[in-house]
């Protein structure tokens, strides 16, 4: 027992080190097109979110759900779930968007709102590094 609890102690110790580049607090996407675009990371590092990603997730998003948006969105690596499988974390909201952005759906906000509720989007590596190359400063990859 013993050993488990130093290799569980030792895990989640280089879990939060490989994690460091995520943000402590956000910013919505509302305060971004007012132009605060900057975040600090775990490791005291500040961040700016580019222009041109936030005009990109501002056309996509509902005017009245700015403000529920949170910058960057997050996606998680989740071994669990299969080889290069990573997951889009925050609200059902955060997953549309990436998923609108990847014109990999066509619905509006309240149809993809009613139809995917409590739904897991999952990304495999392909579309991750699409994503990444659309919205670098928009997202960021965390591990689980």
């Amino acid at each position: 027992m013993l050993f488990d609890d130093k290799l569980s102690k030792i895990l989640k110790h280089e879990i939060l080190a490989i994690n460091s580049h995520l943000p402590t607090k956000r910013v919505s996407l509302s305060e971004a097109i007012d132009g605060k675009t900057d975040y600090i990371t775990r490791d005291n590092s500040k961040v700016s979110i580019d222009q041109k990603e936030i005009e990109i997730l501002n056309s996509l998003c509902p005017p009245s759900r700015r403000r529920s948006v949170l910058l960057p969105i997050i996606v998680v690596r989740r071994r669990n779930l299969g080889a290069g499988a990573y997951v889009i974390t925050g609200e059902l909201l955060e997953q549309y968007l990436v998923l609108k952005a990847l014109d990999k759906i066509k619905d509006d906000w309240e149809r993809f709102k009613d139809s995917n509720e409590g739904k897991l989007s999952i990304l495999y590596k392909p579309e991750l590094t699409e994503l990444r190359k659309k919205l670098p400063t928009c997202t960021v990859l965390g591990f689980s």
